[in-house]
């Protein structure tokens, strides 16, 4: 791109406000304003594999216009007042891509609009029927897992040291398109049946809280996040192993050193016990500037301070039992059994006299 870059600026569009590109009499390398043309774009990585995914936008910062017997750029209505110096383009290695970034943080801050294409699974993306002018490509949306490529500047037409090109392939540096470091928290969790059977849907949470709220932050689609706190929890059913989701780090991230909390969120499930561990997972990220990789160091503490290779909470479930209802209990008393007896055989004895008695008289 930068030979290519030097090349049109050279020999077609030299990029200023007001100084002449070129002589309107050499037909060869004369526009045709009365086309338009596209530019397609292909980003790969260093080692030449696609990188779909995201979206980019197209900002035309200078319109090609022939003027005064001359083609020139003059600066497009969107980018009138950004005071980009255009000639930034045509004189160093690195003027191009200074341009661009410069082009990109004014539209960026002056919402400017662009114009957008999707990127698909092989890379590629294509703007068309763009009018004739200076273009400056943005990834507004990157790839999964990839961070946005740099934004670089492009012109439509170039010319190729033959001819007037109007149908752009433009592709980024490869190096620019660098996959970002990537981890995965997960929580193991157990129950422990101390008595009874423990409900398998009984529903328990985990919440993954940064000391600050800017950290980056997991992208699982199972697990919550609260944007006031900045905090994800995760709801789970049942023992097993369940993760937060993806967290994904990138140059900017480098040097940089993110401390979370992990804990379990104490629940009302009837009959079970909470875990009241605290883990702490510290991540810090650093970058190579030699293999162009982003690597992490991640570590995990307990509230001990000791070191834990797995984020376990232990759930205990023990029945309650119930005690038998309070029934009152009173004394057995023996002593009047007997004199009732003897009650009782006098009685007899009394009838028996009385009724031979009777019989007699």
């Amino acid at each position: 791109m930068k030979r290519l870059m030097i090349l049109l600026l050279a020999q077609i569009l030299a990029l200023t406000m007001s100084v002449p590109a070129f002589a309107a009499e050499h037909d060869d390398r004369q526009p045709d304003y009365t086309r338009t043309g596209s530019t397609a774009v292909d980003i790969t990585t260093a080692k030449g594999e696609p990188v779909g995914g995201g979206e980019l936008a197209a900002y035309l910062v200078a319109d090609a216009v022939y003027k005064d017997g001359n083609n020139v750029f003059e600066a497009a209505e969107d980018f009138e007042g950004s005071g980009l110096d255009l000639s930034m383009i045509g004189t160093e290695e690195n003027g191009s891509p200074k341009l661009a970034a410069a082009a990109a943080e004014y539209a960026a801050k002056n919402g400017i609009a662009g114009i957008t294409a999707a990127v698909d699974e092989k890379g590629h993306a294509v703007f068309s029927d763009l009018s004739l002018g200076l273009y400056v490509v943005v990834q507004t949306e990157a790839a999964k897992g990839y961070e946005p490529i740099r934004p670089f500047a492009v012109t439509v037409p170039y010319w190729d040291g033959a001819k007037l090109v109007y149908d752009v392939t433009a592709n980024p540096k490869p190096e620019s398109a660098v996959a970002m470091a990537k981890y995965d928290p997960s929580v193991e969790k157990l129950v422990i049946e101390k008595s009874g059977k423990a409900p398998e849907d009984t529903e328990f949470a985990f919440c993954m809280e940064p000391k600050e709220p800017w950290y980056p932050m997991p992208d699982g689609e199972a697990a919550f996040y609260d944007p006031a706190a900045g905090s994800m929890t995760v709801k789970v059913k049942g023992a097993g192993t369940y993760e937060f989701g993806w967290m994904y780090f990138g140059r900017n991230d480098a040097g940089n050193t993110y401390i979370y909390d992990i804990y379990e969120v104490k629940g009302d499930a009837a009959d079970f016990e909470y875990d009241t561990q605290i883990y702490t997972m510290t991540v810090k990220v650093f970058y190579d500037a030699i293999t162009g990789e982003i690597g992490l160091d991640v570590r995990c503490t307990d509230k001990d301070g000791q070191s834990a290779d797995t984020i376990r909470f232990v759930n205990v479930y023990e029945e309650e039992t119930l005690p038998p209802p309070d029934i009152p209990v009173t004394g057995q008393l023996w002593w009047p059994v007997p004199l009732l007896a003897a009650a009782g055989l006098a009685f007899v004895a009394f009838g028996l006299i009385r009724s031979r008695r009777d019989r007699q008289e």
